[in-house]
């Protein structure tokens, strides 16, 4: 049971109640406070700490490999996946900006690793193709090159054939979590953690929002930004779940390589941080388990990740020890899109970032910012 006094500070009617404080939902109240210092905002999140991928990923900040992009042309066309590519680009150039020295950004560059199987003659045939899409986004200058270096220095094993990229970086995410949400603590933005939203009502002029915990919240715009978790309140949206799981070795002494790394059309992925190796992927060896919204590690997938990891990345440092192992939740459909619109006047969502909500959320929920205030009338 609430107090009066409780009632009156923290249950008053909210110009937006976002839900989910991941980033997509923490760059919504961003923008949304750039627009309009006076908004009031509160943000529901039903885990301690964000829960899904924003904080349980691999702190890859993904532009897209080249096999990826490709991939994307082929399923959804030029023009939608240069847009998609654009979006990515400018995010990763925010995030820089805005909290580049606080969240240990690094612009390192990815790099495409193949074993020679016929995959990388297919890539390297497409590839100017590529880099002539993408000039009107990054520049001029060839994005995607062949690097036929970098395999022998890093001293990988079995990898035949590697093609790099300058735009790609790499964050620490718990801390770019962390520092969004002081800030929007300063901008006077309210954080609600441990709610869980049970239903939601439109009525005339405000939105009813019911919580697990008995809780009332009234607001004239309700946003989700829950992507995997969506369905659970809006069961028409078209995605479904899919399960990260990672892993991170110790420090390893004279780990002489950095950057990021994909293999396997990105269904693999893998960098240095602080001189240990930072391993993730693998939920391609059984999508039916996989495609989940459960938190958890399976033999399968890690077993896969250690024969990786000590067969191909680290072969000269085979006695190197796990030092932790997780998983996150992400979203997916089979167009590759996310979902970032108004469904009414009071409602919307930014969801289905289809592995790249790192990169997509800033510019997705700029743009999604700009449209509720409009609405709003600010």
């Amino acid at each position: 049971m609430l107090s009066f006094w409780e009632k009156d500070v923290f249950l008053k009617k909210y110009d937006v109640i976002i839900v989910g404080a991941g980033f997509s939902g923490l760059w919504l109240a961003f923008f949304l406070k750039k627009q309009n210092p006076k908004i009031q905002i509160a943000i529901l999140e039903r885990g301690v700490l964000p829960t899904g991928a924003s904080t349980k990923n691999a702190g890859f900040s993904c532009f897209g490999s080249p096999t990826e992009l490709l991939e994307n042309i082929a399923v959804m066309g030029v023009d939608e996946a240069m847009f998609l590519a654009e979006q990515r680009f400018r995010g990763i150039k925010m995030i820089e900006q805005y909290f580049g020295s606080e969240i240990e950004f690094d612009a390192c560059g990815g790099t495409e690793l193949f074993i020679n199987d016929g995959v990388f003659d297919d890539t390297i045939h497409k590839i100017d193709y590529l880099n002539d899409s993408i000039k009107r986004i990054v520049g001029n200058e060839n994005h995607f090159y062949v690097d036929k270096n970098i395999i022998g220095n890093a001293g990988f094993y079995g990898f035949e054939s590697a093609i790099t990229n300058s735009v790609e970086g790499s964050i620490h995410s718990g801390k770019l979590v962390n520092v969004m949400i002081e800030s929007l603590q300063d901008l006077k933005v309210k954080f609600f953690f441990g709610v869980e939203v049970d239903s939601f009502e439109e009525n005339s002029g405000e939105v009813c929002i019911k919580t697990k915990n008995n809780l009332t919240f009234l607001s004239k715009h309700l946003c989700f930004t829950t992507n995997a978790f969506t369905k659970q309140l809006l069961p028409d949206i078209d995605l479904y779940p899919g399960r990260g799981q990672v892993l991170i070795t110790e420090p390893i002494e004279g780990l002489n390589w950095s950057g990021t790394f994909h293999f396997d059309k990105g269904f693999y992925y893998f960098r240095n941080y602080q001189n240990r190796v930072l391993l993730g992927g693998g939920r391609n060896l059984n999508f039916t388990l996989e495609n989940t919204d459960e938190f958890g590690i399976t033999s399968l997938i890690q077993e896969k990740l250690e024969e990786l990891l000590f067969k191909n990345i680290i072969p000269n440092f085979k006695q190197t020890k796990i030092d932790y192992r997780w998983s996150g939740i992400m979203a997916f459909d089979e167009t590759k899109t996310p979902v970032c619109k108004m469904l009414s006047n009071q409602v919307s969502l930014s969801v289905r970032m289809n592995g790249m909500g790192v990169a997509l959320a800033p510019t997705l929920s700029e743009l999604l910012a700009k449209q509720i205030t409009e609405v709003l009338q600010y």
